[in-house]
């Protein structure tokens, strides 16, 4: 009975009605008891409430986690955000395929679309990492020799079109697949040969070197340093790269001194057919300046050392790309 509800009058009209003392102790008695009851209960309710750490968890007593009870090994994660009901459903994540309704009205999950993927243009530095070539020994496996005539009739219309080292680079690098060769070596061969990108393609197509067989008048000559014996109105004896092969022409001097495009393809052509003749891009490339088609004879050696030098030179594998 809650105390307000008693008023202070009541015990004042029994008094003036006549009533005992009896009844006035008694209920003073009662009121007393009330009391009493009501306090006992609100202590008890106090008592009975947890104490709380920060955040809502209650606090462990000490007497509650045994002295010799391990940490855990991992600490329980943490509950994620409540969800909000007035934000509607929630989003698949970026990337994951996005459920869709089907006739019947569940979901369907639908897959991501794969990425598309564009083939890889040739000449653009990743087709058959063409351009990514660092050593001889990582070219062997990307060489395929092909055989293809010198003279086409279209040199003079492609010298026009080589006036930069940049353009030099570029016709270097459709030479050299042209003939089933690697680029990057190609370009290699001829900075070895000639200087053809150190000190520059004009330059280097005059070159003249001394083969040591001077008294067979046999110098070599241009950017690949092709040998005179296969020049001057002969065929390209020899097993050399104007054999049957590419159809035995005849390549004069004066045609051969005159043309960027012509002595690019003699050089690719006659290592193509060392390749093909002796069994792989390391014993072409030991014939090509040797003779000798074992890649462990000094010359081949230093030769095959200079070229793995010249693939990470800049200079050499840049221009044009």
């Amino acid at each position: 009975m809650p105390i307000q509800s008693i008023s202070h009058t009541q015990p004042n009209a029994w008094l003036q009605g006549g009533q005992s003392t009896t009844l006035q102790q008694d209920l003073i008695k009662k009121v007393l008891e009330m009391l009493l009851v009501s306090l006992l209960e609100k202590l008890g309710k106090k008592d009975d409430a947890p104490s709380s750490q920060p955040g809502g968890t209650p606090a462990s007593s000490p007497a509650s986690v045994p002295p010799s009870a391990p940490p855990s090994a991992s600490p329980s994660p943490s509950p994620g955000p409540a969800p909000n009901p007035s934000a509607g459903p929630a989003s698949p994540p970026s990337g994951a395929p996005a459920p869709t309704p089907t006739h019947d009205g569940t979901a369907d999950t639908v897959p991501a679309p794969a990425p598309s993927t564009s083939p890889a243009i040739p000449g653009s530095g990743t087709a058959g990492n063409d351009f990514g070539t660092q050593s001889v020994a990582e070219g062997a496996g990307k060489v395929h020799p092909k055989f293809e005539p010198v003279l086409r009739g279209d040199e003079s219309q492609k010298d026009a079109q080589i006036q930069t080292q940049a353009d030099f680079g570029k016709a270097a690098d459709a030479t050299a697949r042209e003939y089933g060769l690697d680029p990057n070596v190609f370009r290699a061969q001829l900075e070895v040969e000639s200087n053809a990108f150190s000190k520059g393609f004009q330059g280097a197509m005059k070159l003249e070197g001394d083969l040591g067989r001077a008294g067979e008048n046999n110098t070599s000559i241009g950017l690949g340093q092709i040998s005179r014996k296969f020049l001057d109105g002969r065929e390209w004896a020899d097993g050399g790269p104007g054999n049957e092969r590419v159809g035995g022409q005849k390549v004069s001097t004066e045609q051969y001194q005159g043309s960027v495009t012509t002595q690019l393809r003699m050089a690719a052509s006659n290592l193509a057919q060392r390749v093909a003749d002796h069994g792989g891009l390391q014993q072409g490339l030991a014939y090509y300046v040797s003779g000798n088609p074992d890649p462990g004879n000094t010359n081949a050696g230093a030769y095959i050392d200079r070229i793995n030098t010249a693939l990470k030179d800049p200079a050499v594998v840049g221009p044009g790309r």
